[in-house]
């Protein structure tokens, strides 16, 4: 149930407020009044968010656009400056969203709201002075909430959108004597999360919750008898959510089993199928795959059938125990879809260049016999001319506006060379932003002829740089061409 939707109407004059005390802001609804936009004025509100609180959202809105809004736990800030947060108009409205999964508190917390002037005098309009502003306060509560039960091997579809406060709760029964309970997230397209605790809602993060965060979607939780939280008979609540928060409606599967091992639908591996009346840059998009580590994510190109897969070495860093989450590209529009485990092989940092290899399935299950990547062909970047035209490919973070992004092509040039220690570099005028690096470098026949590794910015300008194919190390190629 979304209790956000309730509306409430109050007006009160700002200075009548400070004579009062803060005013109450209502629990899913709008505070509406008019404040005095005299020098450094402030308003003040106390938010009581109620016990089973999960989320909460706070919006300003004004007829004067230089309104700050400010937020403190617990107490009224006597001085502004030592709120915990300040929020500005600088990217549109001022607002605010609190997670009971996140640092601060929710669930029974109360909250000291300031709406502040922060200017010595009133703003002109033509030859006026404006001498007060309409602001309306806009709180969204979303509530603890069953929103379906699972059954034990039977798939259950579900999406996140706005008015669900960007999370999904369900429940399961863990019958006496089970040895685990697994829950698997599928048919994703966002950085979506798993948590799960036992007999009661998820109202924060502490030990009793078990969790899966990583910086993709297609999450597992498996919790056993010695897990910490343990596995214990009876109700287990079940929350999924997105990493920051949906930007549209966001569907996924959802699946829970007592048994320990991966669901037979999710060992399939996808295909990348090239069509006939494609052309050369769109087969080549099909190679280009994102790189999750940990901490970050990247690029990186398949150069071989049996999963060699090329990017820069600052993308996947130098553990080679360490386990990469790889993407393939199965549909442009949406992204690319979790896939592969790789390891890194080889690495070298003066040219920002690593080998990977792709040595699993997602849930370490075998790659199947006969099963091809959709490799990349080399081109030639020593014969590239300044002019010539480059496509930059991969998977930037300024490409989606969710918490992932589809595969994205950037057009330019070749804008010249400049010499490292270890070869020619291409300079190109194609845009390269983060998560970029690693990707490919392709020219006008759909061949690879690089690796976008790095920008220099001047002002508003920017040179990209492309470390070409001929920079690879000598032993990596001779490695690559057995595999080819």
């Amino acid at each position: 149930m979304n209790t956000g939707s309730l509306v409430a109407l109050l007006v009160l004059v700002a200075g009548c407020a400070r004579e009062s005390g803060p005013i109450a802001l209502p629990v899913g609804g709008t505070w509406e009044g008019e404040f005095e936009l005299s020098s450094d004025a402030r308003l003040d509100f106390v938010l009581e968010l109620p016990p089973d609180a999960v989320i909460a959202r706070v919006r300003l809105d004004s007829d004067v656009a230089e309104l700050d809004l400010h937020a403190n736990p617990h107490e009224r800030a006597l001085d502004l400056d030592d709120a915990l947060y300040l929020f500005d108009s600088t990217e549109g409205a001022p607002q605010f969203e609190l997670n009971a999964l996140g640092p601060d508190p929710v669930a029974g917390a109360a909250w000291h709201v300031s709406v502040h002037w922060p200017f010595d005098e009133a703003p002109r309009i033509g030859d006026r002075r404006v001498e007060s502003a309409s602001i309306a306060l806009e709180v969204e509560v979303f509530r603890a909430r069953v929103d379906g039960d699972l059954a034990p091997g039977v798939p259950l579809r579900s999406a996140l959108d706005h008015s669900t406060g960007g999370f999904r709760s369900f429940r399961v029964f863990v019958p006496e004597g089970a040895q685990a309970l697994r829950i698997d997230l599928a048919d994703v397209e966002s950085d979506l999360d798993l948590y799960a605790r036992a007999g009661a809602p998820i109202l924060s993060m502490d030990d009793s919750v078990a969790f899966s965060e990583h910086n993709w979607g297609r999450e597992s939780l498996l919790i056993l008898p010695f897990s910490d939280p343990p596995l214990v008979p009876g109700e287990w609540r079940i929350d999924v959510q997105d990493a920051i928060g949906p930007t549209r409606r966001l569907p996924f599967t959802i699946s829970a089993s007592f048994e320990e091992r991966v669901p037979e639908a999710l060992l399939a591996f996808p295909r990348s199928v090239a069509r006939a009346d494609e052309t050369p840059l769109q087969r080549a998009l099909r190679s280009v795959v994102e790189i999750a580590t940990p901490d970050a994510l990247g690029s990186g190109t398949i150069l071989s059938s049996d999963g060699w897969i090329l990017t820069n070495a600052h993308v996947v860093g130098d553990d080679p125990e360490l386990d990469l989450v790889v993407s393939l590209l199965v549909d442009p529009a949406r992204p690319a879809v979790e896939s592969f485990l790789a390891r890194v092989v080889e690495i070298d940092e003066a040219r920002d260049l690593a080998l990977i290899q792709v040595t699993s399935g997602l849930y370490g299950q075998p790659l199947p016999d006969g099963y091809e990547l959709p490799a990349l062909g080399f081109g030639d970047a020593r014969s590239l001319g300044i002019g010539e035209p480059l496509w930059l490919v991969g998977y930037p973070a300024t490409g989606g506006t969710g918490s992932r992004v589809t595969i994205s092509a950037t057009r330019g040039i070749v804008s010249g060379y400049e010499n490292a220690d270890f070869g020619r570099l291409v300079k190109t005028d194609a845009e390269i932003t983060r998560g970029n690096s690693g990707g490919a470098a392709i020219d006008g026949r759909g061949l690879l002829v690089g690796v976008p590794s790095s920008t220099v910015e001047n002002g508003s300008g920017q040179i990209g740089y492309v470390h070409p194919i001929d920079a690879l190390p000598e032993a990596w190629l001779r490695r690559l061409r057995r595999s080819r």
